[in-house]
């Protein structure tokens, strides 16, 4: 969790705070202790970490990074388990388990707590736990749970970690400015300028023209299975529901009644007034004040002179007046017509004068008057018990392990069933089937489901529209038929047998440069087929301005040593360049203006909130002891991969 942290502080604390719980469902509490220590097949049930007093399982970590890397798959569809582990998210999985385990053990040392009734109003505040009405459901609750493999007591204990963290690391990193003094090394970072040169080494012309057969293609897909693999696909069989599909019981006259009679207070006569009014301290002051008022003056005019001033109520009932002055004032006002001074009257706050301004009568309501306002209602009341009741008993029937094949047929409903779809809902087979956009919310859920068979239920339309659903049938991510890719595979061989060359001619110029040649010198000694040379630089300030990616090439540039030189490879087998650094220069940090200084040091803030957590981060795992069993940590991060067969 820390480590989530950390990256939320490099903007501010407001989005810590608003996103801290956002992660804690995504990976933390909506993955739980799910194994425990137990055995999922593969690795057994060994600890892959001791932190303090607590052990980490190999089945939660394996349990949590795959749960982790369904959430990924929804930002990027086409992403495989093995890309994902390669990337690191397995080690990030692991050090967000360790750090909140730490965390929690060190805070709690401090004398750090958590309360019953915090942790409760966090789970009803929560919105994957609210039903239709929008508020917390103890049944959609219960069933998140159950979907999850969760329990109540280690949602609670992840949610306990979340807010111990809250109230330690979130005061921590709120440092609201930092000094001149410590801001003017990176104001004077920021004005440095670089120039240097740049060659590219296609890969392309030193690709070979030969077909090297299956074999070799067939040892090159082996070995960039990642690169050709489809991303899993999803059959997904559902069925529609909204209010039109939901029977409402019709309002009878019997029900009109009762409401007209319930409330009979609404439906009958009323007069609201609006006063004019001045509040007095005295009686003989207040006296004085209406006696002007009678000869003439304004109220206001009367009130200002006085060194008062006049108020003007909204419409008011004679018991809402009674409220804020007293009965017997309440009585006298009511009784003057519109236009008339009343008072001096007593009140708690002092004497009152006040003019009537406005009366409005509003006749009584007949209940033939008000029967279409009360029907309309109670229709509306009807139609939204009516689809509550509806969604209760289909999600009953699903938690009840009904088929989805079951509950249309029981509430006759039609099920559809979709073609193999990627998260994207684009269907590979059927490159023309689109599904409809209110389904994203379906296909999304869907590729989050555990497995095949179990039915769900998904809103598309808030309160409105609805979707029962299953997975019928999971089509793993792999590449396709060797036959069907061979030309892609072809291609591809090609490019990274021409990278090779290109690799080899890039550290040949890096060395003639390094040898005392210029980059111009080594190019050309390394033969055709490279670019020129180009002169590269700017000023560092001026990276990814305006929100642009920040080129490959100057990048690397704004990292090197004055003088150095290097190789930077280009993605996709397309290349490699050789950058060369010249000349690097930086102001004296005592010579930035104060204004530069100044609006530097504000945005520095959180990056020096950032580092003092990840000093807290570091201390609390010290304190408490942390031990890595980093063979076991291999062996899944290979079971997980494909790289190395499932040990049962």
């Amino acid at each position: 969790m820390i480590t989530a942290i950390r990256a939320m502080f490099s903007s501010t604390i407001g989005k810590f705070l608003a996103l801290g719980f956002v992660v804690l469902v995504g990976l933390a509490f909506a993955l739980g202790d799910v194994t425990g220590n137990s055995s999922f097949g593969g690795i057994g049930g060994a600890n892959v970490a001791k932190v303090g007093s607590e052990q980490i399982g190999v089945g939660e970590l394996r349990e949590r990074a795959r749960q982790a890397y369904d959430q990924a798959r929804q930002q990027q569809p086409g992403l495989t388990m093995a890309a994902f582990v390669e990337s690191g998210a397995l080690d990030e999985v692991l050090d967000q388990l360790v750090e909140g385990l730490a965390f929690d053990q060190f805070a709690t040392d401090m004398g750090f707590s958590v309360s019953k009734r915090l942790i409760d109003g966090r789970i009803a505040d929560l919105p994957a736990f609210a039903g239709v009405s929008g508020k917390f459901d103890q049944k959609v609750f219960e069933n998140f749970l159950r979907q999850n493999g969760l329990t109540e007591t280690q949602l609670r204990r992840d949610l306990r970690q979340q807010l111990l963290i809250e109230q330690l690391a979130a005061p921590i990193a709120t440092m609201p400015r930092i000094a001149p003094g410590m801001a003017q090394p990176y104001a004077a970072l920021l004005m440095e300028q670089r120039r240097g040169q740049a060659t590219f080494i296609p890969a392309s012309p030193f690709a070979p023209t030969a077909d090297p057969g299956d074999a070799a293609l067939k040892t090159f897909l082996s070995q960039n299975a990642t690169k050709f693999t489809v991303p899993e696909r999803r059959v997904i069989q559902y069925a529609l529901f909204d209010r039109s599909a939901v029977p409402v019981p019709a309002v009878t006259d019997a029900e009109v009644a009762k409401v007209y009679k319930d409330n009979a207070a609404q439906y009958a006569a009323s007069e609201t007034r609006r006063f004019a009014q001045v509040i007095v301290p005295d009686q003989a002051a207040a006296t004085a004040l209406a006696a002007k008022v009678r000869g003439g003056t304004s109220l206001a005019a009367a009130a200002q002179a006085a060194g008062l001033s006049a108020s003007t109520t909204g419409d008011l009932t004679q018991s809402a007046y009674a409220a804020t002055s007293s009965a017997a004032a309440a009585k006298a006002a009511f009784a003057a017509k519109r236009g008339d001074l009343i008072g001096p009257t007593q009140t708690g706050l002092g004497w009152t004068v006040a003019r009537v301004e406005d009366v409005t009568a509003k006749p009584a309501r007949s209940l033939a008057d008000a029967t279409p306002e009360i029907r309309t209602e109670l229709a509306k009341n009807k139609a939204n018990e009516a689809i509550v009741d509806y969604y209760n008993a289909l999600q009953d029937a699903v938690n009840g392990g009904a088929a989805v094949e079951e509950v249309a047929a029981d509430r006759k409903l039609q099920l559809v069933e979709t073609p193999a779809l990627l998260p994207s809902g684009r269907a590979p087979a059927q490159p023309a089937f689109a599904p409809a956009p209110e389904l994203a919310p379906l296909v999304a859920q869907a590729f989050q489901a555990a497995g095949e068979g179990e039915a769900h239920i998904a809103t598309l339309v808030e309160n409105e529209k609805f979707a029962v659903y299953a997975v019928k049938s999971i089509t793993a991510a792999a590449p396709p038929p060797f036959a069907q890719i061979r030309g892609d595979l072809l291609s591809e061989w090609r490019f990274a047998e021409g990278q090779k060359v290109a690799r080899g001619k890039a550290r040949a110029i890096v060395k003639a440069v390094e040898g005392g040649k210029s980059l111009s010198e080594a190019v050309a000694a390394a033969g055709p087929n490279i670019g020129n040379v180009q002169t590269i630089g700017g000023r560092r300030a001026e990276l990814g301005a305006g929100g642009k990616p920040v080129p490959p090439e100057l990048a690397l540039l704004f990292s090197m040593a004055k003088g150095s030189v290097k190789t930077l490879e280009i993605p996709a087998n397309r290349g490699w360049m050789v950058i060369a650094l010249n000349d690097v220069q930086r102001p004296d940090p005592k010579s930035i203006e104060p204004q530069r200084v100044a609006a530097i040091a504000q945005p520095l803030a959180p990056a020096f909130g950032n580092e003092l957590i990840e000093q807290l981060s570091a201390e609390a795992k010290r304190r408490v002891g942390v031990t890595i069993n980093k063979k076991l940590v291999d062996q899944l991060r290979a079971e997980l991969t494909g790289t190395t067969p499932v040990v049962e």
